[in-house]
């Protein structure tokens, strides 16, 4: 305690802080400078999901154009001939067709030449779902894949057992509970041989120094999208993809990546029951999926690609 003299010669006592009084600066002072840094840390991470966003979104439109411009039609043959193209089952063509240029199949079955056993069976193009039906309708109208934002090597010369060392979402095994996106590179009736083929890809090969590289999977990652919503799970609902899971116990290995990584759906679709069993039109919607601390985030972008051909 300090002692003054006034201006009347009385002493006063003038009282210093006491230790309660220190302590509550400073817990005041370190609530200002929390609040502050989480402030900032909020702020940063809404720019940066901003940022990414906005990629998102040219990746998601980039994918759909490259999936439109894969639809094989009357004005746009893509080198297959005229006579390739029909209004009945016995034509694989008009519709889209994979990176192989082979009419595009459904999940989980093999393609190889038009004249591969099972074939038209499981081409979408030609096995097309009423407007409401979903995938436990009709799965032979479904295609589904995941695939990181990531240039693809030459893949036509890949093995079986190195599918794509580029992206981790197509190195996976056949017949497997969490594995759908197989790609099994073998002679198939002169062909190759996959089990749920590429539909589109990112610009450049891998090799090439420019090329694309915005895709990492962690140690141990599943290539799966974990959700708490069990409709995307049901093979009834429109929303079903076999690449969700709703296993907690899954859900760090599912996300721990780096960059982009894409869901695209592609449903065949035909107006009426009435109407040849020939695909009328498709309804695309591609998810790009990013994750920023410990969230992910997506981007959904959907639209309708029609396809028409000859008599």
């Amino acid at each position: 305690m300090k002692f003054k003299s006034n201006l009347n010669g009385k002493v006063t006592k003038r009282r210093g802080f006491t230790l309660i009084e220190v302590v509550v600066a400073l817990a005041i002072l370190v609530i200002i400078i929390a609040s502050t840094m989480s402030l900032l840390t909020s702020s940063y991470t809404s720019l940066r999901n901003t940022e990414m966003k906005g990629i998102a979104k040219n990746i998601a439109t980039y994918a759909v154009e490259y999936i439109r411009a894969r639809n094989v039609t009357e004005d746009n043959l893509l080198g297959h001939a005229s006579s390739d193209l029909g209004n009945d089952a016995s034509h694989y063509f008009p519709g889209l067709e994979d990176l192989w240029d082979i009419p595009l199949t459904s999940i989980g079955h093999p393609y190889g030449s038009t004249a591969g056993i099972g074939f038209a069976d499981h081409c979408i193009n030609v096995n097309p779902a009423l407007p409401n039906q979903t995938f436990n309708d009709s799965p032979d109208s479904f295609y589904y894949s995941l695939q990181g934002y990531d240039s693809l090597g030459d893949f036509d010369n890949l093995t079986a057992a190195d599918p794509s060392p580029e992206d981790a979402n197509l190195f996976i095994c056949a017949y497997s509970t969490h594995h759908y996106h197989v790609r099994d590179v073998y002679s198939y009736n002169g062909g190759i041989h996959t089990y749920n083929h590429i539909l589109w890809k990112f610009p450049l090969i891998s090799t090439n120094p420019d090329a694309i590289k915005s895709f990492t999977g962690g140690t141990n990652y599943l290539p799966m999208i974990y959700t708490p919503d069990t409709d995307k799970t049901n093979k009834n609902n429109p929303e079903y993809s076999p690449f969700y899971t709703n296993d907690t116990a899954l859900k760090k290995r599912t996300q721990n990546y780096r960059g982009f990584r894409v869901l695209t759906t592609v449903v065949a679709r035909k107006r009426s029951s009435s109407d040849p069993d020939h695909v009328q039109y498709y309804d695309v919607k591609v998810v790009v999926f990013w994750m920023v601390g410990n969230y992910e985030h997506s981007y959904t972008l959907q639209t309708q690609i029609v396809t028409y051909g000859g008599s």
